[in-house]
C-alpha cells in the first residue's frame, strides 16, 4: 500500500543553485562523516550504501532536475521501495524554499512498523539539512563531533 508523506517547507538562506549542487553528489556526504564509519559506507556520486546489523542499505539518486528536484531510491537490502525527493525553489537569489516528499510502498506490517513514523523522519531529516545549510551541526548528531 502507498504510503505519501510531504514534508514542511522551510527557507533556506543559501541560493537554490548551492543548495541543489550540495545534496545532488553524495560524495559531500564523505567528507562529513565519521571516521569510525567510513568503513562500513561506500559513497559515490549517486549512491551510498552502508553496513547497518549485516544488512546492506541505501540510497541511490533516480533522477535529478537540475536547481529543481533530486529523486532518490532505495538501494541495497531495503525493507520497502520508495522514492525520497528533495525540492528546492528559489525566494530570491540568496534564499530558497525547501520541503521533502516521500513514498513508500509498505506491505502491513512494514506500515505497523513505520507508518506513523514517515512523517517524523522526512520532519527531522529536513531540520538536519536546514541546521547544516545554516553551518550548524543537526540535532542529535553532536555525538558525531
Amino acid at each position: 500500500m502507498l504510503e505519501e508523506v510531504k514534508g514542511k517547507t522551510i527557507i533556506i538562506n543559501k541560493p537554490s543553485y548551492a543548495i541543489y549542487t550540495a545534496l545532488s553528489d553524495l560524495n559531500n556526504i564523505a567528507a562529513a562523516l565519521p571516521e569510525q564509519y567510513r568503513d562500513k559506507v561506500t559513497i559515490d556520486n549517486d549512491t551510498i550504501i552502508g553496513q547497518v546489523q549485516g544488512f546492506s542499505i541505501g540510497v541511490k539518486v533516480n533522477n535529478r532536475t537540475p536547481f529543481s528536484r533530486i529523486d532518490f531510491e532505495q538501494a541495497g537490502q531495503m525493507p520497502f521501495p520508495f522514492l525520497l525527493s528533495f525540492f528546492t525553489e528559489p525566494s530570491d537569489d540568496n534564499t530558497t524554499y525547501f520541503h521533502i516528499e516521500l513514498r513508500a510502498e509498505l506491505n502491513t506490517l512494514m506500515k505497523m512498523m513505520f507508518g506513523k513514523r514517515l512523517q517524523e523522519i522526512v520532519d527531522k531529516l529536513t531540520d538536519g539539512i536546514s541546521a547544516a545549510a545554516a553551518g550548524q551541526m543537526p540535532e542529535g548528531w553532536e555525538q558525531f563531533k
